[in-house]
């Protein structure tokens, strides 16, 4: 049948049966069989180039030298839309599996292999990135416990002292404080104020992060479209505080109901600026790139929670790995996130990771998978 004669839908099949010049999927002949598909056709003919504007998902299972060796195989043309097909042969045959994705009018292939999970070297020491020992579950409703009015009033004024000591601090500055009532006995409540730095420029985030020595992150070489840079955070973070030094503190400043708040401002040495993040946005659909200095060199370095329900994969790009969660939609314990993609330089000792909010979120798979890709590499 000439090509003239075809409708576009089969038109599109049919081209799309020669997708791109990639190694087919290489499947047995007892598992064709035992799966149905011993009639499908098949052709060892080299495939033609993708043409211009087309899509493809395709996934190929790699196969060892040796069992290819030792067993006839025959090659499996699979269309475009039958990709389900594919991941039927990838489960019964075992082992990980790759895709590659090209965007319309892009001659670059982007390629990721998927393998099963396991931990990942997080530092030359031999620290690691592993999941929670136990999944979460949700746990019984807890009874809100019931505050009393010394509390409540203490909560009252620990919120009046601290807007009292920020008011007195210039961008820049961190300050710790100890709340007490005069005469009151021994209660006291003590408090740091490390406002995060918020950037909407990112040249000016890079400018305060080689200040402060926080994370650089580099913004990513691929963002889908529509996704344009919102801002950039640094958290500070207090080193431990002496609590005996803010009880031997005087003066500071009255409020009223006979409380005191004093404080001191504390100097950069106290303070670490360990934690950065780059936040994307699309709509309300939000995407979010954080690092963070690795403090401990050994052990688990970095726990990752997760559900029974989550999928949990690594995920090889260009011979570096990350670490891949995505909680199942009907799971009744909410993560907060859509995705989220873990992955370390031991060098540098750090760790990132890439978020997608749970909620109204357009991003794929795919795609948060690139971006962490333009980031690892």
């Amino acid at each position: 049948m000439g090509k003239g004669e075809l409708t576009l839908e089969e038109q599109f099949l049919k081209e799309g049966d020669h997708s791109a010049n990639f190694p087919p999927v290489d499947v047995h002949d007892a598992v064709i069989e035992a799966i149905g598909l011993s009639k499908v056709r098949l052709a060892a003919d080299p495939l033609t180039r993708l043409h211009d504007g087309d899509t493809p998902l395709i996934m190929q299972r790699t196969e060892t030298l040796t069992g290819a060796k030792h067993r006839r195989k025959k090659i499996l043309r699979i269309p475009v839309r039958s990709w389900a097909v594919a991941l039927i042969l990838i489960v019964l045959l075992g082992g990980g599996y790759s895709l590659y994705t090209i965007g319309p009018g892009q001659a670059a292939k982007f390629h990721y292999e998927v393998l099963p999970y396991e931990p990942l070297l997080a530092t030359e020491e031999g620290g690691t990135i592993d999941l929670l020992k136990t999944p979460l579950t949700p746990g019984p409703q807890m009874p809100q416990r019931q505050v009393s009015k010394e509390e409540e009033l203490l909560n009252i004024k620990y919120a009046e002292g601290f807007k009292a000591v920020e008011k007195l601090l210039l961008p820049g500055e961190f300050a710790s404080f100890v709340l007490r009532q005069e005469g009151g006995g021994e209660q006291y409540r003590t408090g740091v104020i490390s406002p995060t730095m918020i950037f909407t420029d990112y040249s000016s985030y890079l400018t305060k992060a080689e200040k402060y020595t926080a994370p650089s992150l580099k913004q990513p070489d691929y963002m889908p479209e529509g996704y344009a840079f919102e801002e950039a955070w640094i958290q500070p973070v207090f080193k431990n505080i002496e609590e005996k030094e803010l009880l031997a503190l005087t003066g500071g400043i009255k409020l009223e109901g006979g409380f005191r708040v004093t404080w001191r401002q504390e100097p950069l040495k106290n303070v670490n600026f360990d934690y950065a993040t780059l936040v994307y946005k699309k709509g309300e659909s939000q995407v979010r790139i954080n690092a963070r200095h690795i403090k401990g060199k050994t052990g688990t370095v970095e726990t990752l929670m997760w559900t029974k329900t989550t999928r949990v994969e690594n995920i090889d790009i260009n011979g570096k790995q990350l670490i891949y969660l995505e909680p199942a939609k009907n799971d009744d314990f909410k993560t907060g996130y859509k995705y989220r993609l873990v992955w370390s330089d031991p060098e540098q000792e750090m760790i990132y990771d890439l978020t997608a909010n749970p909620e109204n979120t357009v991003l794929t798979k795919d795609e948060a998978v690139r971006i962490a890709g333009a980031m690892m590499n």
